[in-house]
């Protein structure tokens, strides 16, 4: 019998649910603490029988909110090699002018890197290294981020240029960027500086998580897995949005649908997603993280500012995108507060029974008119971004907020599915994410065939979810792809493969 615990530690609320062979047994909803260890305690102790979990499952928004609001980023190094061919476009030079202000990074060029079939760009040199890690150490720089071109299929230099910098300063911590990023040195690079930025704040972060539970514990990635407790300290960007992925997991699990459209209604946004085979659909090959541009996975998500906090301009009926947030329950008219919320529309619809409804009894029927015609329009909007070619894709509904909009869609005409514990659909994605391994490789198509290719690839993703923790007999590969690259000199191959699997089990 196997019990987890999943926690979704969100901006307003702070998630709970106690999973035993894959059903909701015990559940929690706590109010997020500005200490997110005591947070932690008190959503496991809402829960009965906490204790005899033997994993705990945590979605943390840390790291996020860390990027966005430009604060706790350690100053850190890029260390690209390949130079001089790639300094052209120097790190971090499309970057926000607050955040380069904010992070001080230093750039560095080391020859070393690799043409797409393995030829040498140039040789690593073991001098200039030293040289390099003796600059850092003048500069009291310990975060360094390297990036070596093609790496992702090629990552000896990346391997080596890390050993002998550890080496000569022992003080370095280094992240390389083959683990991090896919096909494209600039994005990759980027995703890599920004994981080096957060290490300090994730070590300090995953400790207060150790210490508020007594058992093995797990973090969310954005892929919809899962990775061990000291892996989420030394890759941190891997959890950035991982609470909306946590929510679209939870929500193919509860509506029981492969494919589907998710709505997820919080406190402040509605964050939107698409489950495809049951897991989130990946965003393209480029996206953007806190106005930086990269290229790891993440969900294909879009946002609007809809929630139960979100104020109302009575005159119009708009909706948002200001929010009340966490202060919903002292600010909402329903809750003795002075602000019009769409939570008090609500209510006053008779669509929520929360809080005092005779506090709302004078909201007129022509102003609710007004907020479902602004709320069909944002929302039909919304489902468009996700709508497929013959093909409309029900939707599923989770989060507090969830009857905030049901109306309104059913009025859409769509297929719509508000399951059972829908509130707490981001701690079940949690409790239920499997671990995995992706690989993202490039080959000279004249020396293999695509079958050769993609076998290779869907190798190397299955050997890195069995690092992963995976149980071997039941991985399975989730993602199978290929592309040519035909703007390169001489044609090539692109390949991507990913697999997950379920955790495996110590020996009793």
């Amino acid at each position: 019998m196997k019990i987890v615990a999943g926690i979704d530690v969100g901006g307003t609320n702070t998630d709970a649910v106690l999973v035993r062979d894959g059903q909701i047994v015990s559940f929690a909803k706590v109010v997020t603490t500005p200490d997110v260890r005591s947070g932690i305690l008190n959503a496991l102790a809402q829960l009965e029988n906490a204790n005899a979990a033997s994993r705990v499952h945590i979605g943390t928004t840390s790291f996020t909110n860390a990027l966005i609001e430009r604060r706790e980023l350690a100053p850190a190094a890029a260390v690209r090699l390949g130079g001089p061919v790639s300094q052209s476009l120097p790190p971090t030079c499309d970057w926000p002018q607050d955040l380069r202000d904010t992070t001080r990074t230093r750039s560095l060029f080391v020859e070393g890197g690799r043409e797409f079939d393995g030829r040498p760009i140039g040789e690593l040199d073991r001098g200039s290294l030293r040289e390099v890690a003796r600059t850092l150490s003048g500069d009291g720089i310990t975060q360094v981020a390297v990036t070596g071109v093609f790496a992702t299929s090629h990552p000896a230099d990346e391997l080596r240029a890390a050993a002998w910098l550890s080496e000569e300063n022992p003080a370095l911590v280094i992240t390389m960027s083959h683990r991090i990023g896919r096909f494209g040195i600039i994005e990759r690079e980027n995703a890599t500086l920004l994981n080096a930025m957060l290490q300090p704040l994730a070590a300090r972060t995953i400790a207060a998580y150790k210490d508020a539970v007594s058992t093995r514990l797990f973090i969310s990635q954005n892929d919809g897995t899962v990775v061990r407790g000291d892996s989420a300290s030394e890759m941190p960007i891997f959890t950035v949005a991982s609470g909306p992925t946590n929510s679209l997991r939870g929500a193919s699990i509860l509506g029981g649908a492969r494919d589907a459209i998710v709505l997820d209604v919080g406190g402040t946004t509605t964050d939107a997603g698409v489950i495809h085979g049951g897991y989130p659909q990946p965003a393209g090959l480029e996206l953007t993280v806190a106005g930086v541009r990269t290229n790891f996975r993440m969900p294909d998500l879009y946002s609007i500012g809809v929630g139960g906090g979100s104020l109302i301009d009575e005159s119009t009926g708009t909706v948002g995108p200001r929010s009340v947030g966490f202060r919903l329950t002292s600010e909402a008219l329903v809750f003795g507060g002075e602000t019009l919320t769409l939570t008090d529309v609500a209510v006053a619809a008779g669509r929520l029974a929360i809080g005092d409804p005779a506090r709302v009894a004078n909201l007129g029927r022509s102003l609710i008119e007004r907020v479902d015609n602004h709320l069909l329009r944002r929302l039909e909007r919304l489902l468009e971004n996700y709508e497929r070619a013959n093909q409309q894709l029900p939707v599923i509904l989770v989060g507090g907020g969830a009857p905030l909009i049901y109306e309104q869609l059913r009025s859409l005409g769509r297929t719509v599915v508000c399951p059972a514990h829908a509130g707490v659909a981001n701690a079940l994605g949690a409790a239920m994410a499997q671990v995995g391994g992706e690989a993202d490789l490039t080959f000279a198509a004249a020396e293999v065939t695509r079958a050769e290719a993609l076998q290779r690839a869907e190798y190397e993703a299955h050997r890195r979810a069995r690092d992963a923790g995976a149980a071997e007999r039941s991985i399975v590969t989730v993602e199978l792809e290929d592309a040519a690259l035909s703007y390169l000199a001489a044609d090539a191959l692109r390949v991507r493969a990913r697999a997950v699997g379920d955790i495996e089990e110590p020996v009793a």
